[in-house]
């Protein structure tokens, strides 16, 4: 896995047209990738989970997921579910808050969309309830992978104030032993609140022969369990077909 994972960190792939563009280097990957403070018609939010500054999963997926499909302009950002605080006793976004005050004083009508795994995800619901006293016009769209939270930080399973639509995929029950984080953790699982919920079973096998498990976040994200037809992505996709992303009213 070590040898793996600094293959990755020298040779990322990095999607075109991603504003602004990922840093590569093996030590910049493993920071943040700030939302910046400036004029857009969409943020486009990833947020990983514990072990994201080791196995860059959930950073390879930012890497490599291309803009979203819609008009306007598009601004990335990549955190940790800590925002790279270090601090690991409690979970604080403040940082994305603060990012995410800043971009929609700016641009109050943009659209935001929040893709998380892992403690990503409850960092999302974390950060969006930080800011809901701030005048927003836009959509918020967000797509949780597999969220965990500890239970006595964040609110399992509840939807922040601002959302629009919510896709999550999880994985239940665990096989993989890699998996006893999200097991310590509060895994959040079928979330009555979402609009999707994607279940994927670790006594099934993704595109690679892989059991589904919590370790692999790509899979969740861009496959669709057994007797569904659209991946959480597409779901996200569609969504933002639907409620026009990046697109103002006429």
């Amino acid at each position: 896995m070590l040898a793996g994972c600094l293959a990755s960190c020298s040779q990322p792939q990095v999607a075109e047209g991603i504003v602004p563009a990922p840093r590569t280097g093996p030590i910049e990957r493993r920071t943040q990738e700030p939302l910046r403070a400036e004029q857009a018609d969409v943020a486009f939010i990833f947020v990983g989970g514990f072990a994201e500054p080791v196995l860059l999963q959930f950073r390879e997926i930012y890497e490599k997921t291309p803009p979203l499909p819609c008009a306007g302009k598009q601004l990335r950002a990549y955190y940790a579910w800590e925002s790279g605080t270090g601090n690991l006793l409690f979970h604080s976004t403040w940082k994305l808050q603060r990012d995410l005050r800043a971009f929609l004083a700016l641009n109050p009508a943009a659209d935001v969309v929040l893709v998380g795994h892992s403690y990503g995800g409850s960092a999302i619901m974390d950060a969006l309830r930080g800011v809901a006293d701030v005048p927003h016009e836009g959509r918020v769209l967000v797509l949780t992978v597999d969220p965990v939270s500890r239970r006595e930080r964040s609110k399992p399973r509840e939807r922040a104030p601002q959302v629009d639509y919510w896709v999550n995929a999880y994985c239940y029950p665990y096989r993989n032993v890699r998996d006893i984080a999200a097991r310590l953790g509060g895994p959040w699982r079928e979330c009555p609140a979402a609009d999707v919920n994607l279940r994927f079973s670790a006594l099934q096998r993704d595109a690679e022969g892989r059991r589904y498990a919590h370790v692999y976040p790509e899979s969740l994200l861009m496959e669709s369990p057994g007797g569904q037809e659209k991946s959480a992505y597409e779901h996200l996709l569609e969504a933002c077909r639907k409620f026009n992303i990046g697109k103002k009213a006429e």
